[in-house]
């Protein structure tokens, strides 16, 4: 009865339909004949959802979330009949603008969906798209229809791991490498035979999430140089899209899953590397993240005076 219930919108706007959505799961999810959004904000006043085709530099529709869209701090809301594959999407948020409290709120901002599982703009490696004025861009709706298989973590113990650490682009890129995908998840599954063949059974995976390989980037002796091992994350679930040859079709979630089960079924673990305090937020809030709680300031603290 519940779900019943959950897919009969309440409001409309423009002629798309909607209703106050799940708070959880945080993102963007599907439900019945729609997709679920939910956002959480603490100190935000206001929050509008923003809606966008595939690859345009405008929005085609923003929905203010209602009073009673709110429930604490998250923000939630199903909207029905979209299309996903043709839906990017961010929010805009009021709320206090105090730099010396580290509030910065702007409405005029379109802030990434700090859960999204895919990121646009991005998918080929050191391309910029135009229709995006900056980045991170907008988050990307994705179908969660892998096929794991029965797939589950190998558990290989550790005095008995031995480790083979790896850059996804780095490790098939040059052309020795004899791969059809260079540089991507595809590419890596291809050289599983000679990991094996070293006697490797688990691999150390460098950051594999979306970061802008354009951030700090520079010529040198004119060749660009790129930020390269992705450490500055701009969003801890989506899948790095220049890493993947499927990326323009939205598949490099499937594509890193895939690598994932492939080097499982060769008896292979995988160990993925993320750093949670190295953030891309820069000095501003939008359109970035807010991870503000999660650093321990003390971390930083180099000098006697800090």
């Amino acid at each position: 009865m519940i779900s019943k219930l959950d897919s009969f919108p309440t409001h409309e706007i423009n002629g798309v339909k909607y209703r106050v959505g799940r708070v959880l799961p945080f993102g963007a999810s599907l439900v019945q004949n729609g997709i679920n959004f939910s956002i959480y904000s603490k100190d935000a006043t206001a929050c509008e959802l923003v809606l966008y085709h595939t690859g345009q530099k405008e929005p085609f529709l923003r929905i203010p979330f209602p009073d009673d869209f709110r429930i604490g701090y998250v923000y939630s809301m199903m909207v029905f009949g979209l299309n996903i594959e043709d839906i990017e999407y961010g929010y805009s948020f009021d709320g206090p603008y105090k730099p010396e409290e580290g509030q910065l709120f702007d409405r005029t901002k379109v802030l990434l969906d700090p859960y999204a599982k895919s990121i646009s703009g991005r998918t080929v490696w050191g391309e910029r798209d135009d229709n995006y004025s900056e980045f991170p861009h907008r988050g990307r709706v994705i179908f969660q229809d892998f096929d794991w298989r029965g797939d589950k973590p190998l558990e290989i113990p550790f005095k008995d791991s031995i480790i083979y650490e790896m850059h996804v682009r780095g490790f098939t890129k040059d052309p020795s490498s004899k791969v059809k995908h260079p540089g991507t998840f595809a590419g890596t599954v291809s050289k599983i035979p000679y990991l094996k063949e070293l006697g490797i059974n688990c691999v150390e995976i460098l950051p594999v999430f979306e970061f802008d390989e354009f951030d700090n980037s520079r010529v040198v002796n004119e060749k660009q140089l790129y930020n390269y091992w992705g450490y500055s994350t701009v969003g801890f679930f989506a899948p790095k899209a220049g890493y993947a040859v499927s990326s323009p079709l939205g598949l490099e979630a499937d594509e890193l899953k895939n690598m994932i089960l492939q080097f499982h079924q060769n008896g292979i673990e995988v160990i993925l590397d993320v750093v949670f305090n190295h953030t891309a937020e820069g000095n501003e809030n939008g359109p970035y993240i807010s991870y503000r709680g999660i650093d321990n300031k003390t971390y930083y603290l180099l000098t006697p005076d800090g």
